[in-house]
C-alpha cells in the first residue's frame, strides 16, 4: 500500500511541475511576448515576426501540457449531478470504469503523436514560416502532454482502487 502512495504521490508531483508551474511559466512568457509584439507594432511599427508562430506553439503547450494538471486538480468538465445521487459503491465503481476507459483513451493518443513525430523526423518537416521550425518540437509536447495526461489517469486509477477498498472494508 505505501508502495502505491508512494507512486501516487511521485506522479502527481510531477504532474504539478511539468503540467502546473511549467505551464504557468509559459504562459507568463507569451503574455510578454504578446505584449512585446503589440509594443513593437503600435509605437515602432515593426511587428515581432516570431511573436504569431510561436505564440501558436506555447498555446499548444499550455493547453496539451495543462490537461494532467487540470485532471489533477477536477477542472475538467463533469457530470455530478448523477453521482451525487448514486450510492459510495456504485459511484466508486462508475469512476473507476470512466477512468479506465478516458486511460484506454490516451493510449491511442500517444501512439499517434509518437507517429506524428517519427514522421517529422523521418520527412525532416518544418513550419511554413520563415522561421523554418522544425516540427519536431512542438510535436513533441503533444507527446509529453498525452504521457503526463496518462500518467495522472494511471494515478487516478490506483486512487480509486483505494478508495474502493476502503469503502469495501467499511461494509
Amino acid at each position: 500500500m505505501k508502495v502505491l502512495h508512494s507512486i501516487v504521490k511521485t506522479i502527481e508531483k510531477m504532474t504539478d511541475v511539468l503540467s502546473g508551474y511549467l505551464q504557468a511559466g509559459i504562459i507568463f512568457f507569451l503574455m510578454v511576448m504578446l505584449l512585446a509584439e503589440v509594443l513593437t507594432r503600435y509605437i515602432l511599427r515593426s511587428p515581432l515576426s516570431i511573436a504569431d508562430e510561436m505564440g501558436g506553439y506555447l498555446l499548444v503547450s499550455i493547453t496539451f501540457m495543462g490537461l494532467a494538471y487540470t485532471w489533477k486538480e477536477r477542472g475538467h468538465v463533469r457530470v455530478t449531478l448523477l453521482i451525487s445521487r448514486l450510492p459510495d459503491r456504485f459511484a466508486h465503481l462508475l469512476r473507476y470504469i470512466t477512468l479506465i476507459l478516458a486511460t484506454a483513451f490516451t493510449l491511442p493518443l500517444i501512439i499517434a503523436c509518437y507517429g506524428l513525430i517519427s514522421d517529422s523526423l523521418l520527412f525532416e518537416s518544418r513550419s511554413g514560416s520563415w522561421l523554418r521550425t522544425p516540427l519536431v518540437y512542438p510535436q513533441t509536447i503533444l507527446l509529453i502532454g498525452a504521457i503526463m495526461i496518462f500518467l495522472q489517469l494511471v494515478a487516478e486509477i490506483i486512487k480509486a482502487t483505494i478508495a474502493m477498498g476502503k469503502s469495501e472494508e467499511k461494509n
